[in-house]
C-alpha cells in the first residue's frame, strides 16, 4: 500500500477517535438539548475543534456567523444559550479536582467573558442578562495597560463581593460605561483620574437619577483599587482612610472622615505639596483626623483659588499674595473663630514647607490676622413643649432610637458619646447610678450620674441583646458604633410622622445638651459644676451653652414688682 493512502487511513481512523471522543463529552452536556448539541457538534467538526474545553468567546461569535442562513435570526440567542451552557459544563468539570474560590484569575490581554469565568457560583448571579454580549469585556483592545490591569481588578472585586443579583449588574454596566470612557481618553491611571476628566465623563451621562448611581462607580473603583493594593498608593488623588489603623483617640467612629481628596487641587506641585503634608499629617502628628482634615480644607481653598501657573507653586508665593488672599477672606464676614482656624491652618502648612526645606521663611506673620474672638452666647434649648410632646410620644419610635434619645434628653450626652457608648459604661456606686463616657473632643473620660429609670432601661437592653463590656451598645448593621447620621435621620424622620410640633420641629441634637446647662445653671448648680458635667475645658464655652439671661431678667423682674407693687401703682403714688 502506497505511503500517501496509508496516511489518509490513518488521518481517518484518528478522525474517527476524535469524533467519538467529542460525541462522549458532548453527551455528558445533559443538560442541553440534543437539538442544541448536535449543531454545536456539527460546528465543531467543521472548525476542527475536538473538546469542548477549547471552546471560547471568538469561537462563539464564529458560531453566531455560522448559525447565520440555517436558523432564524430569533433563535440566535437559545443556540448561543446552549454554546455557553456546553462551555460551562466543561469548566465546572475541570473545576471538580481543585477549589475555584482559591483560583487567582490571570489578566490576560483578551477578551474575558463573564460567563466563562472559572467561579460558575458567580456565573450564576449573571445568568438572567438580556444580552450576553455586555458580558464581553476587550482587554485586548488598544488601551493603558495599568488602566485595563485595574479595570480587571474591579471587575473581579465586585463578581467576588457583591452578593445582590441586581447590584452587581448594576456596577457591571456603569463599569462597563466608565471602562469605554477611560480607553476613549486613554487615561493612564484610575487613582490620577483629574477633575476635569472626572467632569467629562459626568456630561456623558444622561440626567437624572441613573447618572449618581454610574458616575458612582468612579469613586468606587478608587475606593476598591486603594484599599486592596498591597502598598499604600499615596500618589492617589483620593486617600480612603479606612485602609489605615490610627490610635483610637483620633477617629469619631460615630461620624469618621472616610476620605481625603486631592483633586480639587488642579495645579500638579501644589498638590503633590498638599500630600506630603497631610502624609506628615497622618502619620507624625497627633491630631484627631477630623482637626487634620479641617486644616487641609483650609490649606486647599489656598491652592485652589491661586489660580498659579505651573512654572510657580505654593513656595514662590509673596507676602502681599498672601496678604491680599486673607483680607479677600475677611470680606466674607467670617466668624472669628473660623477665621482664625483658617490662619492657623494655613501657618501649619507653611511651617511643614520650611522645616523641609522648600521654602526659605513663611510668607505673612499670622500673629497680625487673628482676630479677637469673642464668646457668642447660643440661645438653643429645646421648648419644655417640644420636649413632653415627643416623651409622650416615644413609645411609638423605633426601641433603639427612643433610647439614644433618652441619653440626649435626661443627662445631655454629645450625640458622639452616645453611638459610642460600650457594654460597661453603666454602673452602680453607693447608692446612685453612674456612666462612664469616652469625649472623643477632649479625649479623655468622664462619669457623670445617671437617672436609675435610665440605668435600668439599658441594663435590660444590655441582657436583651447579649451586648457584652467591650461591644458597642448601639450598634450598625456589622457591629461597630452607630452612626451619628443615621440617628439623626432616624429621629427626624420620627418628628415628621408623629407630628412633633405638626410637623415643623427640626431634631438637632446638641440642642439637648444646651437645655441641661441650662436646667443645671437654672437650679443652682455653679457654672464651674456645670462645666465638669458637660466635659468643657474652658468656662468661656459653657457661657454660650447656658440659656441664662432670659431667666435671670425674668426672675430678677419678678422680685422687683413682689416688692414695689407695680409700675403702674408707683406712678399714682407719684402723683398723689
Amino acid at each position: 500500500m502506497p505511503a500517501s493512502q496509508l496516511l489518509r487511513l490513518e488521518l481517518k481512523e484518528d478522525t474517527k477517535q476524535l469524533r467519538e471522543q467529542l460525541e462522549a463529552e458532548l453527551a455528558e452536556c445533559s443538560e442541553v438539548e440534543s437539538t442544541y448539541r448536535n449543531k454545536v457538534e456539527i460546528f465543531m467538526m467543521e472548525y476542527g475543534i475536538w473538546h469542548i474545553s477549547e471552546l471560547d468567546y471568538p469561537l462563539r461569535r464564529e458560531f453566531r456567523q455560522f448559525l447565520t442562513g440555517q436558523i432564524k435570526p430569533a433563535c440566535y440567542s437559545i443556540y448561543e444559550k446552549a454554546f455557553d451552557r456546553i462551555k460551562q459544563h466543561s469548566i465546572h468539570s475541570q473545576m471538580r479536582v481543585v477549589n475555584s474560590r482559591r483560583i487567582q484569575l490571570k489578566y490576560e490581554n483578551q477578551v474575558f467573558f463573564l460567563p466563562y469565568h472559572p467561579n460558575q457560583e458567580l456565573v450564576r448571579k449573571l445568568d438572567k442578562a438580556q444580552r450576553k454580549d455586555e458580558l464581553a469585556w476587550d482587554f485586548g483592545r488598544k488601551a493603558p495597560e495599568k488602566m485595563k490591569r485595574q479595570v480587571f481588578s474591579v471587575l473581579n472585586y465586585l463578581l467576588e463581593q457583591d452578593k445582590d443579583r441586581e447590584t452587581l449588574r448594576k456596577h457591571i454596566d456603569s463599569l462597563k460605561m466608565f471602562y469605554d470612557f477611560c480607553a476613549g481618553e486613554a487615561i493612564e491611571d484610575i487613582e490620577l483620574l483629574e477633575l476635569q476628566q472626572y467632569q467629562r465623563f459626568a456630561d456623558l451621562l444622561k440626567p437624572g437619577k441613573e447618572t449618581e448611581k454610574n458616575i458612582g462607580i468612579v469613586d468606587l473603583c478608587r475606593k476598591i483599587l486603594f484599599l486592596q493594593a498591597e502598598e499604600i498608593h499615596w500618589e492617589a488623588h483620593v486617600w480612603y482612610l479606612e485602609r489605615f489603623h490610627f490610635q483610637p483617640e483620633r477617629i469619631d467612629l460615630s461620624s469618621p472622615v472616610v476620605t481625603l481628596s486631592f483633586i480639587e487641587v488642579t495645579h500638579k506641585r501644589n498638590r503633590e505639596l498638599l500630600k506630603k503634608y497631610m502624609r506628615y499629617g497622618l502619620g507624625i502628628t497627633n491630631l484627631t483626623i477630623k482637626n487634620l482634615r479641617s486644616e487641609m480644607y483650609h490649606v486647599k481653598n489656598l491652592l485652589v483659588e491661586l489660580m498659579q501657573d505651573e512654572m510657580a507653586d505654593i513656595c514662590a508665593i509673596s507676602s502681599e499674595q498672601m496678604d491680599a488672599y486673607f483680607r479677600k477672606q475677611q470680606e466674607r464676614r467670617i466668624q472669628a473663630a473660623t477665621f482664625n482656624k483658617m490662619v492657623m491652618g494655613i501657618q501649619h502648612f507653611f511651617d511643614f514647607l520650611l522645616a523641609r526645606r522648600y521654602i526659605e521663611k513663611v510668607p505673612f506673620c499670622a500673629d497680625y490676622y487673628l482676630k479677637k474672638a469673642v464668646p457668642q452666647h447660643l440661645d438653643r434649648s429645646v421648648e419644655l413643649e417640644v420636649s413632653r410632646e415627643i416623651l409622650q410620644k416615644l413609645y411609638r419610635f423605633p426601641e433603639k432610637t427612643r433610647l439614644m434619645y433618652l441619653h440626649l434628653w435626661s443627662i445631655g450626652l454629645r450625640i458622639s458619646e452616645v453611638c459610642t457608648l460600650k457594654g460597661d459604661a453603666y454602673y452602680i456606686q453607693g447608692r446612685d447610678a453612674w456612666i462612664q463616657v469616652y469625649q472623643i473632643k477632649m479625649k479623655s473620660y468622664k462619669r457623670i450620674p445617671i437617672p436609675d429609670a435610665l440605668y435600668k432601661l439599658m441594663k435590660e437592653y444590655l441582657k436583651k441583646y447579649e451586648i457584652g463590656p467591650a461591644d458597642y451598645v448601639f450598634q450598625n448593621q456589622k457591629g461597630g458604633a452607630y452612626k451619628s447620621s443615621t440617628f439623626r435621620s432616624n429621629m427626624q424622620k420620627c418628628c415628621v410622622e408623629n407630628s412633633i410640633q405638626n410637623g415643623e420641629y427640626l431634631f438637632q441634637s446638641h440642642d439637648y445638651r444646651h437645655s441641661i446647662a441650662t436646667l443645671f445653671y437654672d437650679n443652682g448648680v455653679s457654672l464651674q459644676g456645670v462645666r465638669d458635667y458637660l466635659g468643657h475645658v474652658y468656662e468661656e464655652m459653657t457661657r454660650q451653652y447656658i440659656d441664662y439671661m432670659p431667666r435671670k431678667l425674668a426672675n430678677a423682674n419678678e422680685e422687683y414688682f413682689s416688692k414695689h407693687n407695680s409700675l403702674a401703682a408707683s406712678l399714682k403714688k407719684g402723683k398723689e
